[in-house]
């Protein structure tokens, strides 16, 4: 996929506070290896802030003093930018599906896991965002609003749930429309879960492997919920 534009909503950085992020890797990719070279601190004092990504669903940290200074530098892929930019968009589908059926499911059960769903993905969402700003990489419009959509964005990903599928949810009523959100997150989910794999084989920046750990860990969780959930409502 190619790297979706910025939301023009999403301001840059400030370039004071931009000059000094290290932590997320601000070197440029090596053309050859697609790896980033070891990149080197630009801070010229120990005032000026550093964001600091929290880890999915934590807040940020603003680092001032010898916290910003000795902030380690870390490498990245382009990979690692493709899986954030991607996933920011997977994430903004899995949100979307969660509030087309919002007030509309006869479960409790199911009605609290999409709440949660979308509870968690959205902090996710904002530490993908922030994580490629601090790289001067190109954040998708959907980490605003996980509405957008410019015609086919992110219909080729594991587990996008396809236009039809979407109208269908939209049109479902009673436990069908429970068991058809059910089918759709699995799906969605397994997709996620793939990604990560891929992720695996290309990427190398340390937070972004912990993002994907965080994700595998809750989203195959989430998966087993769900399957005894369908198994229940069937």
């Amino acid at each position: 996929m190619l790297p979706a534009p910025r939301s023009p909503r999403r301001p840059r950085l400030v370039a004071a506070a931009a000059a000094a992020l290290v932590l997320a890797g601000t070197s440029a990719c090596t053309e050859n290896s697609g790896t980033a070279a070891p990149p080197t601190s630009t801070a010229t004092s120990p005032d000026a802030p550093v964001l600091q990504p929290g880890r999915p669903g934590e807040s940020n940290a603003s680092l001032t003093g010898d916290d910003a200074v000795n902030t380690p530098s870390k490498t990245y892929t382009r990979g690692d930018v493709s899986f954030v930019q991607d996933m920011i968009v997977h994430h903004a589908q899995a949100i979307r599906m969660s509030t087309i059926a919002k007030g509309r499911f006869t479960d409790d059960e199911v009605s609290r896991i999409a709440s949660r769903i979308a509870a968690e993905q959205g902090p996710e969402s904002e530490a993908m965002a922030t994580w490629l700003e601090n790289n001067d990489e190109d954040v998708p419009p959907q980490a605003e609003n996980p509405n957008f959509d410019a015609g086919h964005e992110g219909h080729g990903m594991a587990g996008m749930a396809s236009p039809d599928q979407l109208r269908e949810l939209e049109q479902a009523r009673g436990v069908d429309l429970d068991l058809q959100y059910l089918t759709l997150m699995i799906a969605h989910h397994e997709g996620a879960l793939d990604m990560v794999v891929e992720r695996s084989r290309v990427g190398r920046d340390v937070w972004v492997e912990r993002l994907g750990d965080d994700i595998v860990a809750t989203q195959q969780a989430q998966i087993n919920h769900m399957e005894r959930m369908r198994a229940r409502l069937s």
